[in-house]
């Protein structure tokens, strides 16, 4: 199991982020000096919601069950 799957499964990291953390559509960035960004995938193509949400999301239109992915590196 990868160190991101443990972590999207820990439940302090999902009372932290709220709906998030259990959301198909969420993204994780970590930076490189260790900071984690939690990106809405549904922002991209809907102006109701935030690009990065303040966590932690309780409520959400947009949820969709599933796993956050990890976000691409550029």
């Amino acid at each position: 199991m990868s160190s991101e799957s443990r972590l999207s499964h820990s439940p302090v990291r999902n009372a932290a982020v709220g709906l998030c953390a259990e959301c198909a559509l969420a993204r994780v960035q970590e930076s490189a000096r260790g900071s984690t960004f939690w990106r809405c995938g549904r922002a991209d193509d809907d102006a109701r919601f935030r690009k990065y949400p303040p966590l932690p999301v309780r409520e959400c239109a947009g949820h969709e069950p599933g796993e956050p992915q990890a976000a691409r590196e550029r």
